[in-house]
C-alpha cells in the first residue's frame, strides 16, 4: 500500500445491515440512500453489494444519478431533492425518478417526455412539518389530481420525511405521520393513491413500524450507524459498522518539557510523553474541531490529540514507557486507528463526532477524496 492513511469498508456489513433491516420491516421494499458518495462509504461498491437487497438507490442530485448510470448502475434512480428544469434532458437521457414539487419542473418534464414519446416517472414530495422542501400537505390533493393529469408523467411514488425522527419524543413524528396518512386516505377514496408510499428514514424504520408504508428509505443505518443514542437503545435491530480510518505513523519523538505542540501551541508538554503525528487533518475531514480532545488508537492504547489539528497532519501524545529511559515500543511506519478497532479497543464515529460537536452524518461525509478506500468482503 502506498498511501499512509485510507479508509476500509466492510461490504459484508452493509449487505448484512440491509438484510436485517429487511427482516425487521417485514417485506417492506428497501430504499437505498447512497447519496454523498454512500455516506462515504462509496456508492459504486455500496451499489454493487445491494443490488439484492435494494428495490431501488436514492440519490440527493442529478449528477450523483448520473455518475451511478454511467458506472453501469441499471436499478431504478431516486433524485431526492428537486431538480431544475435545466436538468430535464439528463433526466431522461438516464432513465432517472425524479422527486417533484415544483409546477415547473413537472410542465418541462411532460413536455420533454411527450416529444420523445416516452414517460418519466416522478415521485411526489409532501411537506408535513420539516419545511425543507416539497407540496405542503393540505395542497397535495389537488397537485396530485394536476399532476396526474401531465402526459408523459408517471405518478410511481409519493413520501415525506421526518424532522425529528431520532429524536426519543416522537409528537412530532405523530404529527407529521398523521398528516401524512390523511392525505393518503383521500388519495385512496379517489384512487389516486401512487403505488409507493416511503416516509421512513433510518430513525423511523428502525423503531417506528407505524411509517413503514410500502417501501423504507435508509441511509445511514446501512452503514451500521445508528442516527442517535436514542434509536440504538430503542431498536430491535443489531447493526454492524463498516467503516474503519486507519493511518501510519509519520512522525515519532520525545516530548521536550515546556514546550508547546503545533500551531498555536494551545498544548504544552507539562509531563514526560512521546509525540506521534498521523498525516491526517482538517483537508481530510479530521475536523479541527477534534484539537486537544480528539483520540486515536495508537500501541494498543487511547491516546489524545496534542495541540490543533493542521490541514495535512495531527499530533497525538503517547504514554512514556513504565522504565524511565527504555525506548517506546512504536516505530515509524506503525498503524493507528481514527475509527474502528485495535485489540480490545474501539473509536466509533459517534465517539468522534460527539468529540467534534457535530453527528456522525458529517463525519462520515466529510472524510475526504484523498483518503484512500480500500474495500474487504466484496461479493465474488
Amino acid at each position: 500500500m502506498t498511501t499512509t492513511t485510507w479508509v476500509e469498508v466492510d461490504l459484508s456489513a452493509i449487505g448484512s445491515n440491509a438484510r436485517a433491516i429487511k427482516a425487521y420491516v417485514q417485506g417492506k421494499s428497501l430504499i437505498a440512500v447512497i447519496k454523498a458518495d454512500a455516506y462515504g462509504h462509496g456508492a459504486i461498491p455500496v451499489a454493487e453489494i445491494l443490488c439484492e437487497e435494494a428495490a431501488m438507490y436514492a440519490v440527493a442530485t442529478v449528477a450523483e444519478a448520473v455518475a451511478l448510470r454511467t458506472a453501469g448502475v441499471r436499478k431504478p434512480l431516486l433524485v431526492l431533492f428537486n431538480a431544475l428544469p435545466v436538468q430535464t434532458e439528463a433526466i431522461l437521457d438516464y432513465q432517472l425518478t425524479s422527486s417533484v414539487y415544483e409546477p415547473t419542473l413537472c410542465d418541462v418534464l411532460s413536455r420533454a417526455a411527450q416529444a420523445r414519446g416516452i414517460s418519466v416517472k416522478v415521485h411526489l414530495d409532501v411537506d408535513t412539518g420539516m419545511h425543507r422542501g416539497g407540496i405542503w400537505y393540505t395542497e397535495t390533493v389537488d397537485f396530485l389530481k394536476w399532476l396526474t393529469s401531465l402526459e408523459g408523467i408517471v405518478v410511481e411514488g409519493i413520501f415525506t420525511h421526518f424532522a425529528t425522527a431520532d429524536l426519543p419524543d416522537k409528537s412530532h413524528v405523530q404529527l407529521q405521520l398523521e398528516r401524512f396518512k390523511s392525505v393518503l386516505a383521500t388519495l385512496s377514496k379517489l384512487n389516486l393513491r401512487p403505488p409507493i408510499v416511503h416516509a421512513a428514514n433510518s430513525a423511523a424504520a428502525l423503531t417506528f413500524p407505524a411509517s413503514h408504508f410500502d417501501a423504507v428509505r435508509v441511509g445511514l443505518g446501512l452503514y451500521g450507524v445508528y442516527p442517535s443514542p436514542a434509536i440504538r437503545e430503542a431498536s430491535p435491530v443489531a447493526l454492524r459498522p463498516a467503516l474503519s480510518w486507519k493511518a501510519r505513523l509519520i512522525c515519532l519523538r520525545q516530548a521536550v518539557l515546556g514546550e508547546g505542540v503545533s500551531y498555536g501551541l494551545t498544548y504544552t508538554v507539562d509531563q514526560p510523553t512521546w509525540l506521534a503525528t498521523l498525516p491526517v487533518g482538517y483537508a481530510d475531514g479530521y475536523s479541527r474541531a477534534l484539537s486537544n480532545c480528539g483520540e486515536a488508537l495508537i500501541g494498543g492504547a487511547r491516546c489524545r490529540v496534542a495541540g490543533s489539528v493542521c490541514m495535512d497532519g495531527t499530533v497525538f501524545q503517547i504514554a512514556p514507557p513504565k522504565r524511565e529511559h527504555a525506548d517506546i515500543p512504536l516505530c515509524i511506519g506503525d498503524q493507528a486507528v481514527l475509527i474502528g478497532r485495535q485489540g480490545d479497543l474501539e473509536i466509533t464515529v459517534d465517539q468522534v463526532a460527539e468529540e467534534a460537536g457535530t453527528i456522525s452524518y458529517e463525519i462520515l461525509t466529510g472524510i475526504g477524496s484523498r483518503i484512500s478506500r480500500v474495500y474487504v468482503n466484496r461479493k465474488s
